[in-house]
């Protein structure tokens, strides 16, 4: 099918949905004692700022600074994952806000919130990078009198015995047009084919909370593309009808929860561990958890199995594919965050013609800050990866690292803030150990370029970003990079779809990313996307590559 007009597509969906959450609007009283609403369209800056856009590969606008919050494992109460709000990295806001309500922190049914009343429109930070972790807790504050799409599904008294259940979800569409990229029956990157495809996604949800000690979280998802003659899907595009969450939480000691059954995984800057918002299907595992919170302490202990998509087919664990680990957090000293973890990821498929791909044991020890200081913004991260290349018949030892320093001009309206990165993770020398260092389950798409050409993977990086609010209600983020090959005689692996490399040149090219995000109100907005690619020396194929697109997304 050709994809003629996508953009009158995107809007018709906007305004039609728009109209019929205004038309509610003016009939709804439930759950509204002084029988007024606060106009959707209300979010000032501050009130942006704290919004739970969503998941995204793309960055978030820096919020103001907050008092600090219970510790978590997540930097992303953002949602780093969701193409639904213009990303940047956590660390572009201060440690307070990057460690609130973290996506794995203990459920709200186990540590009950106190209806107080949050600056702004509350609602606007209901939506987290994982949707067990919203927030409906200001629907309980007696003061409250805002109506925001879906809040009347929030908070439901079920029972006897007062149990609460929320009903939600998210609906989003994107429109690419992508040059260079691949996609096409004997085509890789970089050779000049052209794709337009439309992907359209739903997930609904409940959360049932029996009581102090019990909950219940179930979450599904439909996701499909509509697309021209010559696209071939990615492998994320697709799942006609899958759970993405089911799972059950049980408190047993006022500091210890436990969980067992699917569930998504989110942990800090998700360089390594993350849902994959930007993919049409997102990613899950199937195993069981425990998490641990005290004071200035957050630890999670897990052991699961990746959960590959079967578009036409009921997911299934993949029980070959162990992800397992430890992630602990400690916030103890003021406006910083230190992470420590272990990661143990198992591939014990058959080894395939692509070397490291399958048939490996990898076990990766790492540490994080994410600190600030006034409008001095800092990151660090970095690690080491050991194992065994089975299929290879060799040992694995590599490394990665990132390192950051941003400012912050609180004093200018626009807020701007500028952030200067170097990336790196080793490639394979020849002779001796695998030295190729393996990215795990990352949010991908977020770094390295919105074009997918770069793994974190034999790479180094010198990267800008700059993002900043010239309206209330928009977002703008430009982010450079250049690109080279950690060992020239090691290829760059892509995000799907590696090109012909050269194994005698470093220069892998350059990438420049821009996003534009506006908020039609506290829980959706529009993103219109540009990137373009300059292939280096390194990339034998002949052309550059662009990507065009823009999204609705709408959270209820």
């Amino acid at each position: 099918m050709s994809i003629q007009k996508p953009w009158l597509a995107i809007l018709a969906s906007a305004a039609l949905l728009l109209d019929l959450h205004a038309a509610a609007q003016a009939q709804s009283i439930y759950f509204l004692q002084q029988g007024s609403s606060v106009d959707s369209l209300q979010d000032d800056r501050s009130q942006r700022a704290q919004s739970e856009p969503s998941p995204s590969d793309l960055p978030v606008i820096p919020p103001e600074p907050a008092p600090r919050p219970v510790p978590s494992l997540s930097d992303d109460a953002t949602a780093g994952d969701a193409a639904g709000s213009v990303a940047t990295p956590p660390a572009t806001s201060d440690p307070p806000a990057t460690i609130a309500r973290p996506a794995v922190a203990a459920p709200r049914i186990l540590q009950p919130a106190t209806a107080c009343k949050p600056p702004g429109n509350p609602c606007a930070n209901s939506h987290k990078g994982l949707f067990y972790d919203n927030d409906f807790s200001y629907l309980e504050n007696p003061a409250y009198n805002g109506d925001c799409l879906g809040d009347h599904w929030k908070r439901l008294v079920v029972g006897p015995h007062c149990s609460k259940l929320d009903i939600g979800g998210q609906f989003r569409l994107r429109y690419h047009h992508e040059r260079g990229m691949g996609q096409q029956v004997g085509a890789t990157r970089f050779q000049g084919t052209d794709n337009d495809f439309l992907l359209e996604r739903l997930r609904l949800y409940a959360n049932y909370e029996a009581n102090d000690y019990f909950r219940f979280y179930a979450e599904g998802i439909f996701a499909d593309v509509t697309k021209d003659a010559a696209y071939v899907p990615r492998p994320i595009d697709q799942n006609h009808g899958d759970l993405l969450n089911a799972f059950v939480d049980v408190k047993l000691t006022d500091t210890l929860t436990g969980r067992v059954g699917r569930q998504e995984l989110l942990y800090g800057n998700q360089r390594l561990v993350s849902p994959l918002d930007w993919a049409n299907t997102r990613r899950t595992f199937e195993g069981a958890k425990l998490m641990y919170r005290e004071d200035d302490w957050a630890i999670d202990g897990f052991f699961t199995h990746f959960v590959p998509v079967l578009p036409n087919d009921f997911d299934q664990a993949d029980y070959e594919q162990p992800f397992y680990g430890m992630y602990a957090s400690w916030a103890g000293i003021e406006n910083n965050t230190i992470d420590f973890y272990y990661l143990g990821y198992d591939n014990q498929h058959a080894a395939t013609a692509t070397p490291a791909a399958s048939d490996f044991s990898l076990h990766t020890f790492g540490a994080r800050l994410n600190g600030s200081r006034g409008d001095w913004l800092y990151e660090a991260e970095g690690g080491f990866q050991l194992g065994r290349q089975s299929g290879l018949g060799v040992d694995q030892s590599a490394q990665f690292a990132t390192v950051g320093l941003g400012r912050r001009i609180s004093d200018h309206p626009w807020k701007p803030t500028l952030w200067c990165y170097y990336d790196y993770a080793s490639g394979d020398t020849p002779g001796g150990d695998w030295n190729r260092y393996n990215q795990l389950f990352p949010l991908a798409h977020k770094y390295l370029g919105f074009i997918d050409a770069v793994q974190r993977s034999n790479i180094e990086s010198p990267n800008i970003l700059l993002t900043m609010n010239p309206h209330p209600k928009v977002n703008v983020l430009f982010w450079y990079y250049h690109f080279m090959s950690n060992q020239a005689s090691d290829i760059v692996p892509a995000n799907g779809g590696t090109s012909a490399q050269s194994r005698f040149s470093s220069d892998l090219g350059d990438e420049l990313d821009i996003i534009v995000q506006y908020n039609l109100n506290a829980r959706a907005n529009m993103l219109f996307g540009y990137s373009h690619f300059w292939a280096g020396n390194k990339i034998q194929a002949p052309e550059d590559a662009d990507f065009f697109y823009t999204q609705l997304q709408i959270d209820f």
